[in-house]
């Protein structure tokens, strides 16, 4: 007579505790950096494509149309702190703030988790031909924690935006 054997035995249940605990702790901490990794490539991403944005508005209105920080999305606050959120307008009068509330074409909110910094420039302005005004502008975007790589986001005289891994993390001090 044979005998059906259901469930496992207390022996069965101890390995199979033991090597779930050995996968999670090496997964978990992956994971977290993983994590990190994504969120510093998406910031970098998403400040790509308003940079993108305000070249395609300056170009399609033949105007200047300028991003830069800001901490109450109305106007710049003159500093390189790109992580404290940011605007991206139309500047008129080329004084190097909106004029008037309707100006403004975007507004991007602050991020905590990232250090995002341009160094000594305050703005980028783009003119109606898509070149961007000034010298190039680097803005480095890196993980507040510093466990993810950093990166960069930089704008040439001619309007071409890009971005780099080739960033030493002693620049991402502001």
């Amino acid at each position: 007579m044979l005998s059906c054997q259901r469930g496992l035995t207390l022996i069965e249940l101890m390995i199979a505790l033991a090597v779930a605990a050995v996968i999670l702790t090496s997964a978990v901490p992956a994971f977290g950096r993983f994590m990190q990794e994504n969120r510093i490539t998406a910031t970098t991403n998403h400040l790509i494509s308003h940079l993108q944005y305000a070249r395609h508005e300056a170009v399609f209105r033949n105007a200047y149309v300028a991003a830069c920080p800001s901490t109450d999305g109305d106007q710049c606050t003159g500093g390189n702190r790109w992580d404290e959120g940011w605007i991206v307008y139309v500047d008129h009068s080329n004084n190097g703030q909106p004029d008037r509330p309707d100006d403004v074409l975007r507004v991007v909110g602050a991020d905590e988790r990232t250090v995002m910094h341009s160094a000594g420039r305050f703005r980028v302005r783009f003119q109606g031909h898509g070149g961007a005004y000034g010298t190039n502008l680097t803005i480095r975007v890196c993980d507040a924690s510093g466990q993810a790589s950093p990166r960069a986001v930089i704008v040439s005289n001619p309007g071409r935006i890009r971005s780099t891994r080739d960033v030493d993390v002693g620049e991402c001090e502001a």
